[in-house]
């Protein structure tokens, strides 16, 4: 039993004459047991995390929480009678199994917190605390209480050394268990005392976890406490756990035996625990079930989203893998929003509550504080609820922490509020092209991506997406007013995770002759070699690479090559950002068309866009340019009146307005220079911008000198030691003392069963290896 300390404050000892000074504390210590704080109001709103004002409907949730996680069917009501209002919690499930006195038990304040709490599932509590708080609202206020259950009608009425009597009678009462309650005025009037565990009632539908609890739930701490906890045998925990069941819990628990789980050291638990996550599989999310679309009580939650992930949490190693299921259902709101918060099934006592503001609801309380995107002038009421076995609480009254999940709760919110605001009438909003693409956006990604297991690309969106407008409006959606949109919502909000762009690009290595297909995912997996290259020549016509790739011409001037055929992408933009957080200096230099696109490519590429702030390095522009071309006497095409965009470099020259109107109608080509034309005026740029080849820092040169010496050596000295020891000599005579390995395709097809993802000469290598250490000599 636990127990505080108490001091005395200054005014609680005999009162000194000013003359004899300051008082002081008389130097005594209190001791009081844990369970005195559950018997007067005051205190039992501390243990319960709720003012007294909210006792009723905690309490009543409490008792319909228990009867739920019982699996059984439960009504709940409230009466008139002599003694004020009497509430009655009915299901219809097994009963409560004990002797009248084993149930008083239950039901008195001082005893021992004995939970199943401990065991992690995903149920409705966290503490077992919720019995003690029955019985401290009854006793702090001088109620009644009265448990019908298995043909016993029990009258409980708590004492002050804070166990519970009982008067006990035979009824007819074969099925299920009938809990009534009158508190006293103590506790303040409630009008909405039935309204938490209403909710808890609402929210049992659907699927649910029917597993055991499952040891990649625990870290090393929460294992040992639960160890601790405990005096049954080692084997008998073991086969209770998920996937330990049967000769596993014999082979687990083989080096434990006859041993009580309470003996176990913390060493020993971990050791524990670790067999018995070897021989099962970790709990997927979706096993956990789900609630699914629901109204609750009169209030049409039009719009559902639902988040499955797992997290690692814990302190002491091996850390636990928590599977959990975010939930959440929205509906627009006509007078307050409202705002509830559930952790598996059942309401939370913590604040949570939502903000309005500027076209984003926030999400405040418990740990969190996360902005959704909703309608500027909407509200909506929102249900959140999280199926776990674990989450972290931060105080006796189970406020619950929800940071660790704080990224899928948005996302389920953002998909239950975009299917409210879809459901709104016609009359309430002009749809438009953007706004039916930003409805269904998240419902698209999560149909793309296998809700946001795999990366995807914006293509298979539109192919989503694509019917869904055609069915709102009877218009066809392009792909490029898609990637419009797509543009201005990531210019917005940040890029869409898990979404990469198709290559369109290429990047090639001088000395390595490596050439990369430079995309989305080519970039986030980028390592530039070191002290490889120190120019990067952007090009828009990927044609001259070979050529300048057959003279030499990048080895020559230690220059990458780069191109993203005829226009700055994403990839590219970010490649060069890459370049420019490098700690090895480089210079990036541009060469593009005469013609409008072609400044507008130089521009992209320096400069911020809709979707990218500013390069962080410097680019150079080489042109060509307009009056270059001229100058030069190359052909000049002239192009079909059309508004031609022109980069702000070539307005702000003091000919600009001439050459802005020159660009509207004329253009010239890299191409129209021959090969040898082209490289002559490339060297002619490198040579006016004094381009250098690489000189490292004498530090790298050194440390690449000594490397270099060392694995000279190093090969030398190793050809010297296998060639005196005529290796190939004794690795013949090793052979030829080994029976040969038989190949069994069968063997193979059975190892492929708990190897999928793995190729057969990865079998080939684990046989290779047993064998070899079978036959290893000492």
């Amino acid at each position: 039993m636990s127990a505080e300390i108490l001091k005395f404050g200054p005014n609680d000892g005999p009162v000194l004459p000013r003359s004899e000074g300051p008082q002081k504390s008389p130097n005594f210590k209190f001791e009081r047991p844990d369970w005195t704080l559950f018997r007067s109001v005051g205190t039992l709103s501390q243990k319960a995390g709720v003012p007294a004002a909210r006792l009723r409907r905690l309490v009543l949730k409490e008792l319909t929480d228990n009867a739920l996680d019982a699996g059984a069917t439960v009504q709940v009501s409230d009466d008139e009678c002599d003694r004020g209002v009497i509430y009655s919690v009915r299901d219809y499930g097994p009963g409560i199994d004990g002797s009248p006195a084993d149930i008083a038990r239950m039901f008195s304040i001082n005893r021992p917190l004995v939970s199943s709490k401990l065991w992690r599932m995903p149920q409705r509590g966290a503490l077992g605390n919720g019995l003690r708080v029955v019985a401290g609202a009854v006793a702090a206020s001088q109620g009644w209480l009265r448990v019908t259950t298995r043909n016993q009608s029990m009258v409980l009425t708590p004492q002050e050394d804070g166990s519970t009597a009982v008067v006990s009678e035979s009824t007819h009462f074969p099925v299920g268990t009938l809990i009534e309650i009158v508190f006293g005025p103590q506790i303040p009037d409630d009008d909405h005392a039935l309204a938490w565990a209403h909710q808890a009632i609402a929210m049992a539908g659907g699927s649910a976890y029917t597993g055991r609890t499952s040891p990649h739930w625990y870290d090393g701490d929460a294992f040992f406490d639960i160890l601790q906890a405990t005096d049954r045998p080692v084997r008998e925990f073991i086969a209770n756990l998920d996937g330990c069941s049967g000769a596993k819990a014999g082979n687990v628990a083989a080096q434990f035996k006859g041993r009580a789980c309470d003996s176990l050291s913390r060493v020993e638990a971990t050791q524990l625990l670790t067999l018995a996550r070897n021989l099962s599989k970790p709990v997927r999310p979706e096993r956990l079930g789900a609630i699914g679309p629901l109204s609750i009580r009169g209030s049409d939650f039009t719009g559902y989203g639902c988040k499955k992930d797992s997290i690692s949490v814990g302190g002491r190693s091996p850390k636990a893998a928590v599977p959990f299921v975010v939930e959440a259902w929205a509906a627009s709101a006509r007078i307050s929003p409202a705002a509830t918060l559930l952790i598996n099934r059942t309401p939370i006592t913590g604040k949570f509550t939502t903000h309005f503001e500027k076209g984003e609801m926030t999400l405040w309380g418990c740990g969190l504080a996360n902005d959704v995107k909703i309608p500027r002038g909407k509200r909506f009421d929102v249900f959140i609820n999280i199926t776990t076995p674990y989450c972290p609480i931060t105080t006796d009254g189970k406020e619950p922490d929800l940071s660790l999940f704080d990224t899928q709760i948005v996302e389920a919110v953002q998909k239950a509020v975009n299917g409210a605001r879809r459901a709104m009438s016609a009359t309430d909003r002009k749809l438009t092209q953007k706004s039916v693409v930003l409805d269904n956006l998240e419902d698209a990604i999560d149909k793309a991506s296998g809700d946001r297991k795999y990366r995807f690309n914006l293509r298979q969106v539109y192919y989503v997406l694509r019917p869904i407008v055609q069915e709102a409006l009877s218009i066809e959606l392009t792909y490029n007013n898609l990637e419009g949109i797509i543009t201005d919502y990531e210019k917005e909000r940040g890029d869409i995770e898990g979404m990469y762009r198709d290559p369109r690009g290429t990047l090639y290595h001088p000395h390595t002759g490596e050439n990369i297909a430079l995309g989305t995912l080519a970039v986030e997996q980028y390592t530039r070699p070191a002290w490889t290259f120190n120019k990067v020549l952007y090009i828009e016509k990927e044609g001259f690479f070979e050529a300048l790739k057959a003279v030499g011409w990048p080895e020559l001037n230690d220059c990458a090559l780069l191109t993203s055929k005829g226009y700055s992408t994403r990839a590219v933009r970010d490649f060069l950002d890459l370049l420019g957080d490098d700690d090895e200096p480089v210079t990036v230099f541009c060469v593009h068309d005469a013609d409008g696109p072609g400044t507008m490519i130089y521009q992209t590429l320096q400069e911020a866009t809709q979707a990218r702030p500013r390069r962080r390095v410097e680019i150079i522009n080489l042109g060509l340019e307009p009056w270059e071309a001229v100058d030069a006497g190359l052909r000049v095409e002239t192009i079909e009146k059309r508004k031609v965009p022109v980069a702000d470099y070539v307005a702000s020259r003091s000919d600009g307005g001439y050459w802005k109107g020159w660009l509207q109608t004329s253009r010239v080509e890299l191409n129209e220079m021959s090969t040898p034309a082209f490289i002559e005026w490339l060297d002619a740029k490198m040579e006016m911008l004094r381009a250098e080849k690489i000189v490292p820092p004498a530090i790298v040169i050194k440390d690449r000198l000594n490397a270099e010496i060392e694995r000279r050596l190093r090969q030398q000295i190793t050809d010297r030691i296998l060639l005196d020891a005529k290796i190939d000599d004794q690795v013949r005579a090793a052979l030829g003392e080994r029976e040969q390995i038989d190949a069994e395709e069968h063997e193979l097809r059975a190892w492929f069963k708990e190897n999928q993802g793995k190729l057969w000469t990865d079998w080939v290598c684990e046989v290779v290896t047993a064998n070899i250490a079978i036959g290893a000599k000492p």
